[in-house]
């Protein structure tokens, strides 16, 4: 491929990612700049789920005058069994999904709750904790229910981890915005696979909040979250992997990244994977689907995006005619022959003859 055309390719490339990316510092701030619209980086992805919200669930729906079913009502009666001993059964997968990140709110649920508490059961510390700091429980004080979330934490409780850095985050815990004392926790709750705390970390270490600034350990927890389904991630991930911040650059990586937000339905990922697509050396073997992904962006994306469109997607059209032309007809230089002069003596008159000729017996062209 002429090296012209790819720079040329590089270039409208690296205009296609400066698009999405328009508006974006390191953290990737929310906005929406040309038209291009950010995924939602204050979205939680984490789903919390344990046994004491299921009971929870099925008190409220008792005293709401339901009948609990006899598996549902089996279920609950092992529970409150269980109780002292601190052996919480496994909700069934039904149940659990319904009770899916719910506040304790009924007298009996967090009772129940404290019984668990005090066999030192982390969720229910945590149930608890949360109850009251959410303002669901008023009969214990703020400080209490960070007193409890700090237990939680202590016995490992991965939500709890996550919720005790927010609050140092927050200058709930003595400081304003102590991101240094609140990163120990957030650590602790990405080991815990906890996807908000692990995009979270990525941030941190993006911005230098409370630790040395380091790209290469955000990167990690950027791609960790965006293997996890997190879309704000993936976007981060893509962008650093597009322009070598935090690891080495790599267009293909860049380029599946995008895909992925582009299924997700992010049209910042359409752009993303054109954009990459463009960048790579072998761009001339990707031209339909560079132009597909435009033309999606294009359909899928607000007017400015349109507009965008539609002044770039021309300039590809006419490099792609250029790289797909047949090569243009240069006559090659042509060496011109040397002059040869020939004599011979007259046989009669003895007179000598010459004539002076182009050799066209040297290598040459006329």
């Amino acid at each position: 491929m002429n090296l012209q055309l790819g720079k040329q390719a590089m270039r409208i490339g690296e205009i296609l990612f400066a698009m999405a990316l328009a508006g974006a510092g390191a953290m990737g701030a929310i906005a929406q700049s040309k038209g291009v619209p950010m995924p939602d980086a204050t979205k939680q992805y984490y789903q919390r789920q344990n046994c004491h919200q299921v009971y929870d669930m099925l008190v409220a729906q008792d005293r709401a005058g339901n009948r609990l079913n006899d598996a549902d009502a089996a279920w609950a009666k092992v529970y409150e069994d269980n109780a002292k001993s601190g052996r919480c059964p496994a909700p069934p997968e039904p149940l659990a999904k319904r009770a899916t990140n719910r506040t304790l709110v009924t007298a009996q649920g967090l009772d129940k709750a404290i019984d668990y508490h005090e066999q030192k059961d982390p969720s229910a510390t945590y149930e608890i904790a949360f109850a009251v700091l959410s303002g669901s429980n008023k009969e214990l004080t703020v400080g209490q229910g960070l007193t409890l979330l700090e237990e939680a934490y202590k016995l490992g409780d991965p939500t709890a981890a996550y919720q005790l850095s927010q609050q140092y985050f927050s200058g709930n815990m003595g400081k304003p915005q102590d991101y240094a004392g609140g990163l120990p926790s957030l650590l602790k709750a990405a080991e815990a696979n906890h996807v908000d705390a692990i995009f979270q970390a990525g941030a941190i270490y993006a911005n230098g909040f409370g630790v040395k600034k380091d790209m290469a350990k955000a990167f990690g927890f950027f791609r960790r979250a965006a293997e996890q389904g997190h879309v704000f991630g993936t976007y981060l991930a893509a962008q650093m992997a597009n322009e070598g911040a935090g690891v080495k650059k790599d267009h293909a990586l860049a380029y599946r990244l995008g895909r992925n937000l582009a299924e997700a339905g992010e049209t910042s990922g359409a752009i993303f994977a054109a954009s990459a697509l463009l960048q790579m050396k072998d761009v001339k073997k990707n031209q339909d689907e560079i132009l597909y992904w435009m033309d999606r962006a294009h359909r899928e994306g607000a007017e400015d995006i349109k507009a965008h469109i539609n002044k770039l997607r021309p300039q590809v059209v006419t490099l792609f005619n250029k790289m797909n032309a047949p090569p243009e007809y240069r006559p090659r230089e042509r060496k011109a022959c040397p002059m040869k002069t020939v004599c011979y003596v007259n046989q009669f008159t003895r007179a000598q003859q010459c004539t002076t000729n182009k050799d066209y017996w040297s290598d040459c062209d006329g």
